[in-house]
């Protein structure tokens, strides 16, 4: 009766399919649909433990500053202008009316020293002094924004080994319905800054190394480069 009234009445016929459908739907309900939730990435993209974070940095030993500072002044090509290159020389004649050696008189024996000296002026040699003042200064900044460097490095290596830390424990929570996104977006930012630091501790620290052994003479520039490599320990 049903399928003869469903086939001869168009919107009867309709009723029966969507009723049908219905039907079959309640015996078998739809699956969900796989969507995926979405997850803040960190900010290096690595597989971080927050549950063991970095170890604390390794105490070192400080830097000699003075020991850098006398390396590199001992491998400058020229020599120092804070003291004048002075030579002595001694000896001892004796001579008589006719050249021949006649006697033993003290009178006749002649002793003299003898000094030699660049013919540098008071001009010349203030004028080297103080090049050679400034370059020394220079140095010992130079020495300073190393050393400052050195420590920012130390510094940010540590604190990015917690961020890193915080910042995946901050995914796990979120992941866990615990927190809000921001949380995380905290500590993104923090290890994006601190990775900043790093780079520009980085920088520094090249920039006064070249600085420092490009002062020496070719032959003395790869044992003053290494001594500085030893001191900061990189």
């Amino acid at each position: 009766m049903a399928s003869k009234i469903s086939s001869t009445n168009p919107i009867i016929s309709s009723l029966w399919l969507a009723c049908t459908l219905q039907a079959a739907n309640a015996a078998e309900p739809l699956p969900p649909p796989s969507i995926k939730a979405f997850e803040i990435p960190t900010y290096t993209g690595k597989a971080v433990d927050w549950h063991h974070p970095k170890p604390a940095i390794n105490p070192l030993p400080n830097i000699d500053g003075d020991a850098i500072f006398k390396a590199v002044n001992r491998c400058y090509p020229l020599k120092s202008g804070f003291g004048l290159d002075i030579s002595l020389k001694a000896g001892a004649t004796y001579k008589d009316s006719s050249n021949q050696i006649n006697t033993l008189d003290s009178n006749k024996y002649y002793a003299g020293i003898v000094a030699n000296m660049p013919l540098y002026s008071d001009v010349e040699i203030d004028k080297e002094r103080k090049l050679e003042y400034q370059r020394r200064m220079e140095t010992t900044s130079t020495i300073k924004t190393l050393l400052e460097a050195v420590a920012s490095k130390r510094r940010a290596e540590r604190l990015m080994g917690l961020y890193e830390a915080l910042e995946k424990r901050a995914q796990e929570r979120i992941k866990n319905g615990l927190a809000e996104t921001s949380e995380q977006i905290a500590f993104l930012e923090k290890v994006a800054t601190t990775q900043g630091e790093l780079d520009q501790a980085n920088a520094s620290i090249e920039a006064s190394r070249l600085a420092l052994i490009g002062q020496c003479r070719p032959d003395a520039e790869q044992a003053v480069n290494d001594y500085i490599l030893n001191q900061i320990r990189l």
